[in-house]
């Protein structure tokens, strides 16, 4: 039995990113269940109402200036659905199980309503895919990407970068923080395709102890766990987007990327799994060529 899900979507028609969303079916990578014992677990696990990103609210136009749509086209012409977050005006950051068999990108900026063709929404291709040279699809482990643009983008009030964790900040593990995770992925386990709008909702950092008492050895120290409470989770079509938390400045500073979940559902009320970007600052910051200088 398969029982955890990377957190993507692909869509066997898409023009650009006018998506056909009737075409839109999700995209699965499993890591191994370890000697059974998540099914055992899963034997006393009872969903929580799926009506109610799932248990969510719609964003509002410009809320998440960071956030970005990913469409990842493969040599066969399926293009994968993600989210991403802006570095700078050339580099974008995803999910590598979002990226890591596509030929190019599309990556959309200043958008709400994916689905239309809004003021001020606009594209931009990809000119370089750069995948963890450690991302183990098996496991799901260093699930980390780069996109740079074909052509810079200008800020806007729609368009922002992300701030990155400090590397004063590598130690800590902002447990007991409300994160707060955003995208187009399904608002609801009966959902069969993304959801056009940007929606969001906010849960517990969990420390990384409790982290593995649901997930045991499948979790590792660089990633970190949002708790699932309320049936507020990422979905599916929402992975590589941005997690972040209210820093001690009042400013928000992205510390996950949407990377996987429990396959039985994402409102069943377990965690959601995101990559931990306090251990992957150098490796950014290499790969941008130093184009993202973190201090």
């Amino acid at each position: 039995m398969k029982v955890l899900v990377a957190l993507c979507f692909v869509a066997a028609v898409a023009q650009a990113y006018d998506i056909d969303w009737s075409q839109v079916s999700p995209i699965e990578v499993f890591p191994p269940d370890y000697e059974g014992f998540l099914i055992k677990k899963l034997k006393n696990v009872t969903p929580l109402d799926p009506s109610r990103i799932v248990g969510g609210e719609v964003a509002t136009r410009g809320q998440f200036p960071y956030q970005v749509a990913v469409l990842s086209t493969n040599a066969a012409g399926l293009t994968g659905f993600c989210g991403g977050s802006i570095l700078n005006e050339e580099w974008v950051l995803t999910a590598a199980h979002c990226v890591d068999v596509a030929v190019y990108a599309t990556v959309v900026f200043a958008a709400q309503n994916i689905n239309e063709n809004e003021d001020g929404q606009f594209s931009r291709l990809s000119s370089e895919i750069i995948v963890h040279e450690n991302w183990d699809a098996a496991n799901i482990r260093n699930d980390l990407a780069l996109i740079k643009l074909a052509e810079p983008i200008a800020y806007s009030d729609l368009v922002q970068p992300t701030r990155l964790p400090s590397r004063s900040q590598v130690s800590e593990t902002f447990a007991g923080l409300t994160g707060t995770v955003s995208g187009w992925g399904r608002d609801s386990d009966s959902s069969s395709s993304v959801s056009p709008v940007l929606r969001y909702t906010s849960n517990p950092i969990l420390t990384y102890s409790a982290c593995r008492s649901w997930y045991w050895s499948l979790v590792n120290t660089d990633q970190i766990c949002l708790a699932g409470t309320g049936g507020r989770s990422s979905c599916n079509g929402d992975s590589g987007g941005p997690l972040v938390i209210t820093d001690s400045d009042g400013e928000p500073t992205q510390v996950g990327v949407v990377s996987f979940g429990i396959s039985l559902g994402c409102a069943v009320g377990w965690p959601g799994v995101y990559v931990r970007l306090t251990d992957f600052l150098d490796w950014i910051e290499t790969n941008t060529g130093g184009a993202i200088v973190i201090n």
